[in-house]
């Protein structure tokens, strides 16, 4: 059983439901929960309240076809000028994972696919199509509110030198993306896939 100190965790933490979920499994977690520092959470009231089982927060997932937004006449300029066309229905990025492949496992990584919202911290991780309308205008989606980006991910070799690449890679992209909160959105979770 790993130790962790009482500044490192929250423990007696409760949840009625549509907050998280069994990592393994996907299944709504209702109950008593802690999480670490680096925002990893676990069933139990604490560390040592029977065996802890990993939960993760339960991603938002929108619609695939969403109309943009409700307009108002004082979004009419904006949009003009911005050059969205307010009569269209655009589509926005939906959450969905690309899962490394056994030939990505053998490579020792595999490209992840993003969306961050331009005017707020919103990351949504999408699959290359989605990714590749945003990234190259396609004029049927809402690429206007949205910065794509790319982060190769390593998932075999070292486990500590897998965790320490991968954190440096999010650090290097937030720098380079001029963007915050990506290693939280990830949950600090940079062993995810390792194998």
């Amino acid at each position: 059983m790993t130790y962790y100190p009482k500044s490192q965790i929250k423990t007696n933490l409760f949840t009625e439901g549509g907050q998280l979920e069994n990592q393994s499994t996907g299944e709504e977690y209702v109950g008593y929960y802690w999480k670490t520092s680096k925002n990893e959470y676990f069933t139990g009231r604490n560390p040592y309240d029977g065996v802890a089982i990993p939960l993760q927060i339960i991603a938002t997932t929108p619609p695939i076809k969403v109309s943009l937004l409700t307009y108002t006449d004082t979004n009419k300029t904006y949009n003009k000028l911005k050059g969205v066309n307010i009569s269209e229905t655009l589509k926005l990025p939906y959450y969905q994972k690309t899962s490394p492949t056994e030939e990505d496992y053998q490579i020792g990584s595999f490209r992840r696919f993003f969306c961050k919202k331009i005017n707020e911290n919103l990351y949504i991780e999408t699959i290359k199509d989605v990714y590749d309308k945003i990234a190259n205008k396609d004029k049927g989606h809402a690429f206007t509110l949205y910065q794509p980006f790319t982060l190769i991910w390593h998932i075999s070799g070292n486990r500590k030198t897998v965790e320490q690449t991968n954190q440096r890679i999010v650090e290097l992209t937030e720098s380079q993306q001029k963007i915050t909160g990506l290693g939280e959105y990830l949950n600090y979770n940079y062993i995810e896939y390792y194998k």
